[in-house]
């Protein structure tokens, strides 16, 4: 793979019908690492990511591929350089896994240039890497929610890129699937050298699998760096409004955020942990 282009915002503000979502934003994707947006509804993560993706486009500032205007430069271009899987993509009726993993290769062929042996390849390699071999001729539609993830993300690998953005890409998995989707995706970090950005609404998870957190609120970059140096419970009170416990994840060693309801909590000074209150009659 070649080097890793370098994704940027300078002075990001985009919105939808004269509502500002992202304002004046400031960001470096650190390339070859795992970045992950956090921030309560509505914050701007997946319009941030969109506008890193040229989903959408500024109101003003810039988002920056190697330096240059990613909204300005040509189609193709971009596609073989950063790839995007939106929240909830949809496909074709009847569609197999190879047939949609193989339009990943689309940015790579010019006017002129077929099907080749280089892109059999890109495609058998998609669905090892992301072990969905076995399920190369069956329709997308017939598939479980973490298998179709996982068809969706070989689809992203498949295009060669540098960097891949991912909105949600847990979303509607239960808690086994989701921890696939994200070994898989450190999985393609690690060993493929590719720089992942995702947005994620799971902030232990976050915390878990990211090298590099960024933590939203109001359209602003509230705080960002390794998930150890910045998760803290006025982090997390400030960005989520929720009052927690910050204690360490005993499988892997990383923040992890226990919170605070109205019922259902221990006093401080109880005696055994998880101890039912002595009923008041």
């Amino acid at each position: 793979m070649t080097s890793t282009p370098l994704l940027q915002a300078r002075g990001l503000t985009v919105g939808y019908d004269r509502r500002e979502v992202v304002s004046g934003l400031d960001l470096d994707v650190e390339p070859g690492a795992f970045t992950v947006i956090v921030g309560p509804n509505a914050c701007g993560k997946s319009t941030l990511l969109r506008t890193l993706a040229r989903l959408l486009a500024p109101s003003a500032g810039a988002a920056l591929l190697d330096g240059r205007s990613i909204h300005g430069m040509p189609t193709r271009e971009v596609a073989a350089a950063l790839g995007i899987l939106p929240q909830s993509p949809s496909a074709p009726d009847g569609i197999t896994v190879a047939d949609l993993v193989g339009r990943g290769r689309y940015p790579h062929h010019g006017r002129f240039r077929r099907w080749s042996a280089r892109d059999d390849d890109a495609v058998a390699h998609a669905l090892l890497a992301t072990g969905v071999s076995e399920l190369a001729q069956r329709p997308v539609d017939a598939l479980s929610g973490g298998q179709r993830q996982r068809a969706w993300i070989a689809m992203a690998l498949c295009q060669r890129t540098g960097i891949l953005l991912l909105d949600e890409p847990t979303t509607y998995l239960d808690v086994r699937h989701q921890l696939d989707v994200l070994d898989l995706l450190v999985d393609l970090n690690r060993d493929e050298g590719t720089t992942i950005v995702a947005v994620l609404h799971d902030l232990n998870l976050a915390c878990r699998y990211a090298d590099r957190l960024v933590a939203m609120r109001d359209g602003a970059v509230v705080a960002e760096g390794a998930p150890s140096r910045i998760v803290t419970e006025e982090l997390v009170t400030e960005v989520f409004g929720m009052p927690c416990h910050v204690v360490q994840d005993p499988a892997s060693g990383t923040p992890l955020i226990v919170p605070v309801g109205r019922h259902r909590v221990r006093p401080r000074d109880s005696g055994t942990p998880g101890a039912p209150e002595a009923r008041k009659d």
